[in-house]
């Protein structure tokens, strides 16, 4: 490993920014104690000198006049949105004594009443993560309200590549398409900056992109081709294109489905393996003109055909899937999506051809194949009721082509490290590295069995994560097989009734809580809620280790791995503390050290002689401090990182692309969803639910409607929301400069409808309208006509909205917020991902 040194210029200080959740490695211009200026580390091979708006502005939210800087109690019992709490002023001693005498009840009679929500994943997944393991509660989760995330990314991802992240090789990809992703554009890897500089590379290089999406987004205006769909139909075109390359094109890379996928497994009429008496699943040998373990040394497996295998017949997975794409015509496609039949089928053949299967390429001293080709998506993709079936049939475009993990092709994000990597599970697939697993995993499949989370997660076994059930749970614990209630809520850099769905719903389910303890750099509106408040330092103001972690952070490809620190540039107000430290307090009071320091040690695997030990009291820098030692060597501390601030490692070949050296399968036919539906319905009826849906749990994917998809009357516009710009999540709202720049932008605050649509409806650019949902639900706003919008859509832009008290005092009531506009429902739900059906029927009326 090799150090980097920090500029020379003592005024600037090197740290780690968090105003969204991309960790840029920034330089921080400090004057007389006031940071006046902040840019990119050109040192840094994360971001280089290169830093959005956000961060550039991340100054202001120290110096907001807004801020918490001193502990408040609720003083109204009667909670809701608009209601006032009545914030009274009270001292560390008698917030900190409140909250420990609740959290030392709780933990003698049952520790799973409390529930620990974070969306510090920087600080709460590297450290605070262990305080709730070691207080005994499972339900805790270090993530956003679960809706605009990856719900039907991350599973595939995991299966596919091991890894929670996915991002194509810009360094030699030379035809990317985007579904409902902005991957090189905006947020949703961990490295949107770094990965935009890629993304300009290879289109100055003559890559070609292509983007779908109903909304001609950012992503879009810089492509080579828009290709508008009508919402919630990427399965259908996905797999009408699949079936042009299967069946019209007949390419497809053979090596690399036989020897790197399951698709030579034979299945039996049923659906399932066909395997032998000792359990083996069974492959077609060419040579031998038999079935053999798939595992058999010198095999030759063959993809299509059908053979007799203990007296029944038998065919490979691939020829499933060739079969199960051929309904999928362009022509059908076009009817769903509006896609016309010709561009399908040129898409299809551009993709296909443009992976030069059979080529190689020479790096880093190896000849590996080279698939310049990646067809990448995010939320606007899967956030649908059927979200996982759209993922998989999108992914299956790459998986075809052979277009996963090696150049130029769809690669996991640091599924292979130094000392990770993925291993041989059941059935010969692939099982990511433990190092990186911050979720649940799809496979190995796990028996779907009674919840004991609070989140219901058991009985979505297939999922990544449940926080779109949590709602429905915490008003009906008991109908969800649970019995116990959450008394007690911590709740730290979460906004989580603003980023739900139906705020209205999600505050009676919080209120269900007789507790609730916030977190807060600036008052927000699930902080409104809460019965008392702490203050929470600003991103410049508190330390954290190694932000950048190597599994989501990282840029997938050649590079480096490195080892960063965020550390405090400036010091926080007067009694202001770090939340990580306030739980240390915490545990203090209510005698948990000695299981704390135990969780610390177990799952840091922190080794002597660093481990943390009983009989002292560690401040929150001695155990970042001995964390570092331990994991980099004794001269590696927390003074070392804060002076040279990074570690760093080139990759090796085999850890930038990984498949080629890999002996653990991807699926291409998920068999082992077929196994968990029976299951869960069995459990479900145990449990009193009759109608609990399981026909999503097939091993191919399909194209089904979502339940806005038909027209509801004059209800004839799909709303959608969609990524602007200029803030991330609600955290940033509260930044005057990103405000007047968004100001500057006359389509961040008002609904989007295409011109002619506005026309046929006799409304115009400017116009005050509402727009109503066919279930009563409806949001205030302006028209803003753009005819970079799919005709039967209106686009409203994300993160805006705001009731909050203390914000409307310095955000306004600046545009509409979509998430209003949806309805909890348990129907709206994908029941394999627990996706949120993120498009709904309205209409458009001028006000």
């Amino acid at each position: 490993m090799t150090a980097v040194a920090k500029t020379q210029d003592d005024a600037w200080v090197p740290t780690v920014c968090y105003m969204c959740y991309n960790a840029c490695n920034i330089l921080v211009h400090r004057v007389d104690g006031v940071v006046v200026k902040i840019e990119g580390n050109p040192d840094s091979p994360h971001n280089g000198s290169r830093i959005c708006a956000k961060g550039n502005s991340a100054l202001m939210g120290l110096y907001n006049p807004y801020r918490v800087t001193k502990p408040m109690k609720r003083t109204n019992p009667e909670k809701g949105i608009g209601i006032d709490p009545g914030w009274q002023e009270i001292s560390w001693e008698e917030a900190l004594t409140t909250i420990a005498d609740r959290l030392r009840a709780i933990r003698e009679t049952d520790p799973r009443k409390l529930y620990f929500l974070s969306f510090d994943t920087q600080g709460f997944g590297t450290l605070g993560g262990v305080w709730a393991s070691a207080f005994g509660t499972p339900n805790v989760w270090p993530g956003s309200a679960g809706y605009f995330c990856g719900n039907a990314v991350h599973p595939v991802s995991w299966m596919m590549h091991g890894t929670f992240f996915q991002e194509p090789d810009f360094e030699h990809t030379r035809y990317c398409m985007l579904f409902g992703s902005q991957h090189g554009v905006a947020p949703f890897t961990k490295n949107p900056i770094g990965l935009s500089a890629r993304m300009a590379n290879a289109r100055k290089k003559g890559m070609k992109l292509v983007v779908v999406d109903p909304y001609c987004n950012t992503a879009a205006s810089k492509a080579n081709e828009w290709v508008p769909i009508r919402p919630g139909t990427d399965a259908a075109m996905a797999l009408a294109m699949v079936n042009v390359i299967l069946n019209d094109l007949g390419i497809w890379d053979a090596e690399f489905l036989a020897r790197h996928t399951n698709s030579p497994y034979l299945i039996d009429g049923d659906g399932y393996y066909v395997r032998d008496a000792e359990g083996q699943v069974l492959i077609w040998d060419l040579a031998s003109g038999a079935a053999k373990p798939f595992d058999a040394e010198g095999a030759d497996p063959v993809l299509e055909g059908t053979f007799q295998v203990n007296g029944a017949s038998a065919r490979p997975a691939f020829e499933l899937v060739k079969e199960h794409v051929k309904k999928y015509t362009p022509e059908m496609a076009e009817e769903i999506t509006t896609v016309p039949a010709a561009t399908i089928r040129r898409l299809a053949r551009e993709l296909a051809e443009a992976a030069c299967i059979g080529s190689t390429i020479t790096l880093g001293g190896k000849v590996l194949p080279y698939r310049p080709v990646s067809v990448d998506w995010s939320k606007g993709a899967i956030a649908h009721k059927h979200g996982m079936h759209h993922g998989f049939a999108i992914q299956l475009l790459n998986t075809v082509l052979g277009a996963v993990d090696v150049p130029g092709g769809h690669l996991g994000v640091s599924a292979v490290g130094p000392t990770w990597g993925p291993s041989e599970g059941p059935d010969g697939l692939l099982v990511p590295a433990p190092r990186i697993v911050i979720e649940l995993l799809p496979y190995p499949p796990t028996k779907p069995v009674r919840p004991k989370t609070m989140d219901a997660c058991e009985l979505f076994p297939f999922a990544s994560y449940s926080m779109s059930v949590l709602p429905a749970v915490l008003m009906d614990p008991e109908k969800y097989g649970l019995d116990y209630k959450i008394e007690m809520l911590i709740n730290c850099r979460n906004n989580y009734l603003m980023t739900s769905v139906d705020p209205p719903f999600v505050a009676e389910a919080l209120k269900q809580i007789p507790f609730i303890v916030s977190f807060a750099v600036n008052m927000d509106e699930t902080a409104e809620l809460a019965d008392i408040v702490l203050p929470d330092t600003h991103v410049l103001e508190r330390l954290d280790a190694l932000p950048n972690r190597v599994y989501g952070w990282i840029l997938p490809g050649e590079g480096d791995w490195y080892w960063t620190v965020r550390q405090p540039v400036v010091d926080p107000p007067p009694g202001v503390r770090h939340w990580t430290e306030v739980m240390y307090d915490l545990g203090e009071r209510i005698g948990l050290r000695e299981d704390l320091y135990f969780t610390f040690n177990t799952n840091l695997k922190i080794k002597d002689p660093f481990k943390l030990k009983s009989d002292q009291v560690y401040s929150h820098v001695e155990i970042v401090d001995n964390y570092f030692k331990s994991l980099f060597g004794a001269e590696h501390g927390v003074d070392w990182f804060k002076e040279n601030f990074m570690l760093r490692e080139p990759k090796k070949i085999e850890e930038a692309y990984p498949r080629p050296f890999l002996k653990p399968r991807v699926p291409i036919y998920v068999e082992h969803v077929k196994h968990l539906a029976p299951q869960l319905t069995k459990l479900t009826a145990e449990l009193g639910f009759e109608d609990w849906d399981v026909s999503d749990y097939t091993p191919l994917p399909d194209w089904l409607p979502c339940p806005s998809y038909e027209v509801q009357g004059e209800y004839d516009l799909l709303a959608i929301t969609a990524k602007q710009a200029f803030h991330s999540h609600s955290y940033t709202v509260d930044t005057v400069w990103l405000n007047e720049l968004a100001d500057q932008y006359p389509h961040s605050k008002a609904a989007l409808i295409n011109p002619a649509t506005a026309a046929a409806k006799g409304l115009r650019d400017g116009d005050e309208v509402l727009i109503r949902t066919h279930e009563g639900k409806e949001v205030r706003t302006r028209l803003s006509l753009f005819e970079g919008v799919h005709p039967e859509v209106v686009v409203i832009p994300g993160l805006h909205g705001h009731w909050g008290r203390d914000r409307k005092k310095y955000v306004g009531d600046k545009g509409p917020h979509f998430n209003s506009l949806l309805t909890y429902d348990m129907r709206n739900i994908d029941m394999t991902s627990t996706s949120f059906d993120a498009c709904v029927r309205v209409k458009v009326e001028k006000v």
